[in-house]
């Protein structure tokens, strides 16, 4: 019979602060969507249009899929984009000017890395008023007239990464919203959308749900929801098939087979690292039960392992590489994964020695990436809001796991998964963007391990197995919510306005 720690009567426990947290110990799905669609509407309303990391190169890629044009056919100069409307272009030109305008000014009036106070230079009251000024005097005789516009990496993102703003964009598109307003709505439907699906993940996972809830809220993890971005997509989708396969570990008769196979499918080509989460799947059997499963185990794996690398194949995703080669006369074949992989066989410790430098030298801001750093990556929160959540992140897992034997091989499965997916990400950038003369591995952000969370919590409850009073996590991930929601808002609402 499948155990729930969450339906369990809390005992009696003094304080008030820790019977409000026992008052929603039971219904951690609904706190967590009450909470993101919150505080994330708060942020879609003060955060400036395409602010988000990357919400240029990702709206392309969208706009592109409302046009029917599933691989990005069209190239110029060894770049893949779309051509699009000239008014478009220009508008989409015009935040990009007005961001970096405001980047280099928030940056010139900060006190330091991790300075939050109120910035004296350039608005975005200043840039919006611009803005409505801009369109006012625009000449509409060539605005109909095609502009080539570059992904700048985006090609490689699947539609499943995009699903809910590919459909905002068509309905934008059919309402003939002004930019904007269109982000808006594409913003708001993916706040739903993909708050929806992690409230999911949180409600069928057999335990350690008040982890998923405070790693779901994380500033980043917020953030990420209300902006363009694979990044939402990928942690919802992370989180769904981490219950799954957890669930399955839980109680092997649970079944679910095909919905673990649609999940593991969707997750893996979210992202292309998300490929180690077939892992997972591990979890749900002892290895020597391997031959009675493998048809089970192959409906769950088999799909996202087919059509992860054959997307790669087909969209030739250069994942933006153009950024490190321009000013430099790095030959091309560098950047290309094969040629990096003959390279890393004839010089095998020059992957593992560019980890280990950038770990040691470019290391320093991966947690707090990880933790939060929005905006354009410019945007800081207090410094004791990452002691804090750090904190709280480590305490709230700590729950024992009834498993019994099944216990140890949810540390050994969780555990290699967390690593693999951390040595692949490194991976995937030595090969495809990083020259050889450089002595560390380029381009890797902190944000990108947010999707190892939730194993690493399976992982940390699995090996230490200690039990904190009831009441305690959903009273640790409530104020861990709270401290990330507020923190988030107030950041970006003093950064821009």
């Amino acid at each position: 019979m499948l155990h729930r720690a969450s339906v369990h009567k809390p005992d009696a426990a003094p304080g008030a602060l820790s019977r409000i947290g026992r008052r929603f110990a039971s219904w951690p799905a609904i706190v967590f969507a009450l909470l993101s669609l919150f505080f994330g509407s708060a942020i879609i309303v003060v955060n400036p249009p395409l602010r988000g990391p990357d919400e240029i190169s990702h709206f392309l890629r969208i706009y592109s899929y409302t046009r029917g044009q599933l691989l990005p056919a069209t190239g110029i100069n060894g770049r893949k984009g779309i051509f699009v409307e000239r008014v478009l272009y220009e508008r989409l030109h015009f935040f990009k000017d007005s961001g970096e305008r405001f980047a280099t000014s928030l940056q010139q009036h900060k006190g330091g890395w991790f300075a939050s106070s109120r910035d004296e230079g350039i608005r975005y009251g200043q840039i919006m008023a611009e803005y409505h000024d801009f369109i006012g005097a625009r000449d509409d005789e060539a605005a109909q007239t095609p502009v080539f516009a570059p992904f700048a990496g985006t090609e490689g993102y699947s539609p499943v990464a995009y699903a809910p703003y590919i459909l905002a964009a068509a309905i934008g598109r059919l309402l003939s919203l002004d930019l904007p307003e269109l982000l808006f709505l594409m913003r708001f439907l993916g706040l739903v959308v993909f708050t929806a699906v992690t409230a999911y993940a949180i409600a069928i996972t057999p335990t350690l749900q008040w982890a998923f809830v405070l790693i779901a809220m994380l500033p980043v993890s917020l953030y990420n929801r209300v902006v363009l971005s694979a990044d939402g997509a990928a942690l919802s989708y992370a989180l769904v098939i981490t219950a799954l396969c957890f669930r399955a570990a839980w109680n092997p008769s649970d079944g679910r087979v095909w919905e673990r196979s649609l999940w593991m499918t969707v997750c893996v080509l979210a992202k292309q690292p998300q490929i180690v989460f077939v892992l997972l799947e591990l979890m749900s059997g002892r290895l020597r039960e391997f031959r009675r499963r493998w048809k089970s185990i192959a409906i769950v794996v088999l799909p996202g392992v087919i059509l992860s690398p054959l997307w790669v194949v087909g969209v030739s995703a250069d994942v933006a590489a153009w950024r490190v080669r321009e000013g430099h006369d790095y030959p091309v074949e560098q950047f290309d994964p094969l040629w990096k992989l003959a390279y890393m066989w004839e010089h095998p410790f020059h992957f593992p020695l560019a980890t280990w430098t950038a770990l040691r030298e470019w290391g320093a801001p991966l947690w707090p990436e990880l933790i939060g750093i929005l905006g354009w990556q410019d945007i800081v929160l207090r410094p004791w809001t990452y002691i804090v959540l750090t904190a709280l992140l480590l305490l709230v897992p700590l729950q024992k796991l009834p498993l019994g034997a099944p216990r140890a091989r949810a540390a050994a499965m969780t555990g290699l998964a967390v690593l693999s997916y951390f040595v692949l990400v490194y991976l995937i950038f030595f090969l495809t963007y990083t020259p050889v003369a450089s002595p560390h591995v380029l381009g890797v952000q902190g944000r990108y391990f947010v999707i190892a969370l939730p194993m690493a919590a399976i992982f940390m409850a699995s090996l230490i197995n200690l039990e904190l009073p009831r009441g305690v996590p959903a009273l640790i991930a409530i104020t861990g919510s709270m401290i990330a929601g507020v923190t988030s808002v107030d950041a970006v609402l003093k950064a821009h306005w």
